[in-house]
C-alpha cells in the first residue's frame, strides 16, 4: 500500500548532476555533524544552531561592521560582514572549520585594510589566527601561532604604530598571560613573550583586553590568585616585557570582564570591569598611561551588573561601554558623562528574553555605536545600532542563528568558479538568499540576502551568465510579479533586480537557461491566464526581456524545466493541469517566441516536478512524477525536438519522485535527485544507460524528514552536490559525494 503526501506546488529547480552506480540500495545514515560519511559530506548550510557566543565587532576599510563569533553547534569560527550601516542585515562566513574552533575571539582591522582574527583551537588548545582575503572577510588564511600547552583563551587584538597585530592571551597550563607580536600584516608568524615577572602573582592572564598609546600596549587583565584588576604598560611596540605592572583595583574580586580603550581627549586608559563581588560595573580612569594612579567608579551597582564588558570611546570624545545584565538578562550600555567617566548615563538596549552576554562595541562610520553580542535564550547572534551618541535606544537585528525556515524551494547552478551557488527562498522572512560555496564541498560558504523588500524568493532558478555571473529568476508574491536578479559578483554579494513581467499574477514554476545568444530564457508560468509563458532576455544582465505566451490551451505551464538542446534551441517539459499531461515545447528559434508542443505521457496524473537535461546522446532526459501511481519516471525523447519519447517507471516502490532534478553524470548517464515521501527520504537515481530504462537508487540522508526541493549539480572535481530542503529543522542543506559515484562504495 502506498501513502501519498499532498506537497504544495512549488517549483523544481532545475537540476544539474552528482553520482551512483550500485548494485543494490544503500542507506546512509546522517546526522547534521557528520561531514565525513561514507560515500556523503553533509552539511547545513543556512537554518538555525546556537551561534553569537565570543563576538567581537570592528569597522572595516569599507565602513561597515565586521563581527567575529564562535558557532557552538558546529564548533566554527565565522565572521559576519554588514551589509549596511545600522547591520540591519549581513553576509555570514565560516572562516575555520578544523575541529572545535572560534572561541575567544578579537577582531581588528590590519594595516593592509583586511580584517585579522584572533582565537582559540579548543581541539588542540592552541592560539590561532585567521587574516581576512578581502573586505567582507569570505575566506581567511588561517595560521597557528602558539601550541605550547594549552593556549589561546581570552584573546586581545589591536595593531601597533609599527602597523603589526599585538596579541594578548592567556596560558592556561602555567597561569601566564602571554603576549604575540606579529612578524608581518598577516601574521603569518609572531614572537611569542611570557611576561616572566607576572609569574610570581600566580594565575594571571585571563580576562585581558591591550590597545594602543603612541608606539606602548597597554594591558588590562584579572590576577585570578590575588582576585584583583591588574595592568600591564609594554616599554616598545613589540612587548618583549612590560617595565611595570599596576592595580588599579583590589578592593574585593573584581577584574573580570575588563576592557581597555584609551582617551581621544586626554590619551589616557579608561578601563571598565566588573565587581564579582558586590555585582557592580564598575570603571577605572588612569592619572597617567602607567595607571600607578587611578580613579574609581562604580557605575551601576542596581542588581548583578557588568559582566562581558566592552568599551570604546564614542564620537562625543566620551566612553560608551556595553554590559550584560545578569539579574534582569538585558543587555545595557553606559554612557559616560566626562571623560574621567564620573558617572553615566544608562540605557536596557535589548529586555527580550536573556541577552547581552559576550557584547563587542564600536563607533560606526556614522558616529554611533555599534554593539554585537550573544542571545542565550535563542543561540543567537545579534547586533544593537544605537540611534544616538549616547545610545539611549538601539534598533536590534538578529543577525545569524535565528530559527529561520530555509530552503524551500532552492536551486543551484556550479558558478564560473567551480564552486556551488544556490538560490533559496528564507520563509520566516519572505526573503530570496544566496549560498556561495567556497570549496567543492560547499563545507565553508558565503551567505547574502538578495532581496528583502515583500516575499520573494519562491520558485527560483539559476543559470550562469555570459559574463560569468549568476542570473536569477524567481517570484514576487507580494505583487505576482517574475523577477530577476544579476549578479555583479561570483559569490553574489553585489547585484541588481527589477520585475520582468508585472502582468496579473506571473513568474511562479520558473526555469532558467542560457541561450546560445549568450542571453537569459526564462520559462514561468501565469497564474492568472493559466498559460505557459517565456521571458526572453534582450542583454546578458537581463536589465529587460521580451514576454511571449508560449502555450495557452488549457491550464499549463506549471512545473517548467528549460534547457538547451543540441540544436541550439530550447527545450520547455510543464505539467497540463486540465489534462494531468507531461507535456513539451520545442522553441522553434533562439528567443522562443514560438514552439511546437508534444504530449510525452498522458497515462494517468503526470508530469509534475519534472526536470529535463540533454543527454550523451543529444535527446533530452527527463524525470517527473506519476501523481496516480505515486512513482517516479522519466521519459527519453526520440528526437531533437522531443515529438515523442520512450516512458519508463523508473521507481515504483512506495511514494516517490516529487522533487526531481536531473543532469548527465561523468559516466555519461543520467543522475536523478529525488524525494521519497513515504519514508521521508532524499534519494539519488544512477542510470543504467544512457535512455535510463533502468537505475540504480541509493539514500542519500535518511534521517528525519528530509530531501524536498531538491537540485543537483555535477563539480569541477567530479563528484556531486546536492542542495535540498530538511523538512523537520526547516534548514538548507547541502549533500557532496567523496567520490564519482557517490555512494558508500562501488562495485566493478
Amino acid at each position: 500500500m502506498k501513502i501519498f503526501i499532498n506537497l504544495e506546488k512549488v517549483i523544481l529547480a532545475s537540476g544539474l548532476a552528482l553520482c551512483a552506480a550500485m548494485q543494490s540500495d544503500y542507506g546512509v545514515q546522517a546526522d547534521d555533524t557528520a561531514l565525513d560519511r561514507p560515500g556523503f559530506s553533509l552539511i547545513t548550510r543556512d537554518g538555525s544552531g546556537d551561534v553569537g557566543r565570543f563576538t567581537s565587532v570592528a569597522i572595516g576599510a569599507d565602513g561597515l561592521g565586521l563581527i567575529s563569533f564562535y558557532d557552538a553547534t558546529n564548533g566554527d569560527l565565522k565572521v559576519a560582514h554588514c551589509s549596511n550601516q545600522a547591520c540591519t542585515s549581513a553576509t555570514i562566513s565560516s572562516l575555520d572549520r578544523t575541529g572545535d574552533v572560534g572561541q575567544y575571539t578579537s577582531i581588528a582591522l590590519g594595516s593592509d585594510d583586511l580584517g585579522l582574527i584572533s582565537y582559540y583551537d579548543a581541539t588542540n588548545g592552541d592560539l590561532k589566527v585567521a587574516h581576512c582575503v578581502d573586505v567582507a572577510c569570505t575566506s581567511a588564511t588561517l595560521k597557528t601561532l602558539d601550541q605550547a600547552g594549552d593556549v589561546g583563551q581570552y584573546t586581545s587584538l589591536t595593531v601597533g604604530t609599527d602597523k603589526l597585530p599585538l596579541i594578548t592571551y592567556y596560558d592556561v597550563t602555567n597561569g601566564d598571560l602571554k603576549i604575540a607580536h606579529c612578524t608581518d600584516v598577516a601574521c603569518e608568524a609572531a614572537t611569542i613573550t611570557v611576561l616572566t615577572f607576572l609569574q610570581a602573582e600566580g594565575n594571571v592572564g585571563l580576562h585581558t583586553s591591550v590597545t594602543m598609546v603612541m608606539s606602548q600596549g597597554v594591558i588590562s587583565y584579572y590576577d585570578a590568585t590575588d582576585h584583583y584588576l591588574k595592568s600591564a604598560l609594554c616599554p616598545d611596540v613589540a612587548c618583549t616585557e612590560p617595565t611595570l605592572t599596576t592595580t588599579p583595583d583590589k578592593t574585593a574580586d573584581v577584574g573580570q570582564y575588563s576592557s581597555v580603550t584609551i582617551g581621544t581627549a586626554d590619551s589616557r586608559p579608561l578601563i571598565s570591569y566588573y565587581d564579582a563581588t558586590n555585582g557592580d560595573l564598575k570603571v577605572v580612569h588612569c592619572e597617567e598611561v602607567v595607571c600607578t594612579s587611578a580613579t574609581r567608579t562604580t557605575l551601576e551597582s542596581d542588581g548583578n551588573v557588568g559582566q562581558y564588558t566592552s568599551i570604546v570611546i564614542g564620537s562625543d570624545n566620551l566612553g560608551v561601554i556595553s554590559y550584560y545584565d545578569v539579574t534582569n538578562g538585558d543587555l545595557k550600555v553606559a554612557h559616560c558623562a566626562d571623560v574621567t567617566c564620573s558617572s553615566a548615563t544608562l540605557a536596557t538596549l535589548d529586555r527580550t528574553g536573556n541577552v547581552g552576554q559576550y557584547t563587542s562595541v564600536t563607533i560606526g562610520t556614522d558616529g554611533l555605536p555599534l554593539i554585537s553580542y550573544y542571545d542565550v535564550t535563542n543561540g543567537d547572534l545579534k547586533v544593537a545600532h544605537c540611534s544616538d551618541v549616547d545610545c539611549t535606544s538601539a534598533t536590534v537585528t538578529p543577525l545569524d542563528g535565528a530559527k529561520i525556515d530555509v530552503g524551500a524551494p532552492s536551486a543551484m547552478v556550479m558558478g564560473a568558479d567551480g564552486r556551488g551557488v544556490i538560490g533559496y527562498y528564507d520563509a520566516t522572512n519572505g526573503d530570496l538568499k544566496v549560498v556561495h560555496c567556497l570549496d567543492f564541498a560547499c563545507a565553508s560558504a558565503t551567505l547574502t540576502t538578495v532581496q528583502s523588500q515583500g516575499d520573494v524568493g519562491r520558485h527560483v532558478s539559476m543559470a550562469i551568465g555570459a559574463d560569468g555571473f549568476p542570473l536569477i529568476s524567481y517570484y514576487d508574491a507580494s505583487n505576482g510579479d517574475l523577477r530577476v536578479a544579476h549578479c555583479t559578483d561570483l559569490a553574489c554579494i553585489t547585484l541588481t533586480h527589477h520585475p520582468l513581467d508585472e502582468a496579473g499574477q506571473v513568474g511562479q514554476f520558473t526555469s532558467m537557461a542560457v541561450g546560445t545568444d549568450g542571453r537569459g530564457l526564462i520559462s514561468y508560468y501565469d497564474a492568472t491566464d493559466g498559460n505557459l509563458k517565456v521571458a526572453h532576455c534582450t542583454d546578458p544582465v537581463c536589465s529587460s526581456a521580451k514576454v511571449i505566451t508560449l502555450v495557452s490551451n488549457g491550464d499549463v505551464g506549471q512545473f517548467t524545466s528549460i534547457t538547451i538542446g543540441a540544436d541550439g534551441l530550447a527545450l520547455i517539459t510543464y505539467y497540463d493541469a486540465t489534462n494531468q499531461d507531461l507535456k513539451v515545447a520545442h522553441c522553434e528559434d533562439v528567443a522562443c517566441s514560438s514552439a511546437t508542443e508534444s504530449t510525452l505521457d498522458s497515462a494517468g496524473d503526470v508530469g509534475r516536478y519534472s526536470s529535463v537535461a540533454i543527454g550523451a546522446d543529444g535527446l533530452a532526459l527527463v524525470s517527473y512524477y506519476d501523481t496516480t501511481n505515486g512513482d517516479l519516471k522519466v521519459a527519453h525523447c526520440m528526437d531533437l525536438a522531443c515529438s515523442s519519447a520512450k516512458i519508463n517507471a523508473l521507481r515504483s516502490e512506495n511514494n516517490v519522485g516529487q522533487f526531481t532534478s536531473i543532469t548527465i553524470g561523468s559516466d555519461s548517464h543520467g543522475l536523478i535527485s529525488y524525494y521519497d515521501a513515504t519514508n521521508g527520504d532524499l534519494r539519488v537515481a544512477h542510470c543504467a544507460d544512457v535512455d535510463c530504462q533502468a537505475a540504480t537508487h541509493t539514500i542519500i540522508q535518511s534521517e528525519d524528514d528530509i530531501g524536498q526541493f531538491t537540485t543537483i549539480a555535477m563539480g569541477m572535481d567530479g563528484r556531486g552536490l546536492i542542495s535540498y530542503y530538511d523538512v523537520t529543522n526547516g534548514d538548507l542543506k547541502v549533500a557532496h559525494c567523496s567520490n564519482s559515484f557517490c555512494v558508500p562504495y562501488h562495485r566493478r
